[in-house]
């Protein structure tokens, strides 16, 4: 595959660490009751500042985090370290079985939508999908656009975005951040140039290649996510 796109992230990787903080209750118990209890060896492909690498590390003994962004890793680094964390920069597109081998566990959170935009929806999946060791299982959350058709996420989302914010955490200074974040130019270029899949769409380009898999609608209305449970007959 070609490289992956310049990390537009680094410039506000401390605005979208507070931004993720803000969100993480939409996340985490879910992602938690969705991973395995257990695994040798996990990957969290775009793992960010690695807010969800800490679930696999306490089921697994060894993981490999990933993200394309260095100031992203840089914190991860920072302020999310263990001993059985190897942080890396570099795009998940370079993670490859022959070089670091297959997972027990495969997590990815709101990334794979990102390099639609470069690459061919299918040979990413098909790539994620190669990385699950046999009997092992991949753990997907990734952004889908609400509407029936996919299109980028404009401005105006921002702004609801923010009000869904000041109403679920009862925060002006919340909301702020999150309007804030909408809005950074650097935000801007990042929504102009991806387009998620619909959630029917994601649900038939997902399913085609991960038979079995199950699929979860009610996180969000913008993310839709997948768990698949590789078959152990390769």
């Amino acid at each position: 595959m070609s490289p992956a796109p310049v990390p537009l992230f680094n410039p506000i990787a401390e605005l979208y660490e507070r931004y993720a903080e803000i969100n993480d209750a939409i996340y985490r118990p879910y992602i938690a009751r969705a991973l395995p209890a257990a695994g040798a060896r996990a990957v969290d492909l775009g793992c960010g500042s690695g807010r969800f690498t800490g679930l696999l590390a306490e089921r697994c003994g060894q993981v490999l985090a990933v993200d394309i962004a260095e100031r992203e890793v840089a914190i991860a680094r920072a302020e999310r370290a263990r001993p059985n964390i190897e942080y890396r920069v570099g795009s998940l597109l370079d993670v490859s079985p022959d070089r670091d081998g297959r997972f027990d566990i495969v997590l990815s959170v709101n990334t794979l939508f990102h390099l639609f935009a470069e690459h061919d929806a299918d040979a990413v999946l098909q790539h994620v999908r190669s990385l699950v060791a046999p009997g092992g299982a991949a753990v997907i959350v990734d952004i889908v656009s609400p509407g029936p058709r996919a299109v980028p996420i404009h401005r105006w989302w921002g702004f609801t975005d923010a009000v869904r914010t000041l109403v679920r955490r009862r925060s002006f200074g919340d909301a702020w951040t999150v309007f804030r974040l909408r809005q950074h130019p650097v935000w801007m270029r990042h929504v102009r140039r991806n387009q998620p899949l619909t959630r029917p769409h994601f649900h038939s380009r997902y399913a085609a290649l991960f038979a079995g898999a199950v699929f979860i609608d009610t996180i969000d209305p913008f993310v839709c996510a997948v768990v698949w449970r590789d078959p152990e007959h390769r």
